[in-house]
């Protein structure tokens, strides 16, 4: 039987990563880490990289303020180290599957936040904050180090908890058919 890994965004496994009031759980979202569980997968946890750039205590940001050079750097460095652990379990012979935090401007693997005018907390209300297609720059970064070793995921998704409207048995019956 073949081992399948799912590489998970961290704020999934550790709630208390996210920025204040984006926090749907105390802790682990359960229900995404349950059905994983059920259906046989190992979970490794993604860094987060707003929480290792900036803090615990950080206002709400979008792509447009995280797409830097510094933080495009961070990310970089974050990428080597997980690369390293994707290419290991690749070399096994393992599935290896991404599921992000879809609407994150760095987690987002479907869906990023934009709004190049848009400041943040205190300035912002969250009606402000735009949910596009596209990447997070940090998904992005990591994509482009497993690219530069001719690597992949064999699936990706994301869980939309960044987006408005967000309902998680929505969301969990998205991730059965994803992993069917």
């Amino acid at each position: 039987m073949v081992r399948k890994v799912v590489f998970l965004a961290n704020c999934l496994l550790n709630q208390n990563a996210k920025v204040a009031q984006f926090a749907f759980y105390p802790g682990i979202v359960y229900p995404v880490v349950d059905l994983l569980r059920s259906r046989g997968y190992e979970v490794e946890q993604l860094p987060c990289p707003e929480l290792t750039f900036m803090g615990v205590n950080r206002w709400w940001q979008t792509k447009d303020q995280y797409d830097t050079p510094g933080y495009r750097k961070h990310c970089r460095a974050l990428a080597k180290s997980t690369a390293d652990l994707v290419e290991y379990y690749k070399r096994q012979g393992c599935k290896v599957y991404l599921v992000g935090l879809d609407g994150s401007p760095s987690s987002g693997v479907r869906l990023t936040g934009r709004n190049p005018a848009w400041g943040g907390r205190p300035y912002a209300t969250i009606e402000q904050y735009q949910v596009v297609e596209g990447k997070g720059v940090w998904i992005e970064e990591l994509e482009a180090e497993l690219a530069r070793r001719g690597l992949s995921f064999d699936g990706e998704t994301g869980v939309p908890m960044d987006v408005p409207g967000f309902r998680m048995e929505d969301a969990v019956k998205e991730l059965e058919k994803f992993f069917e």
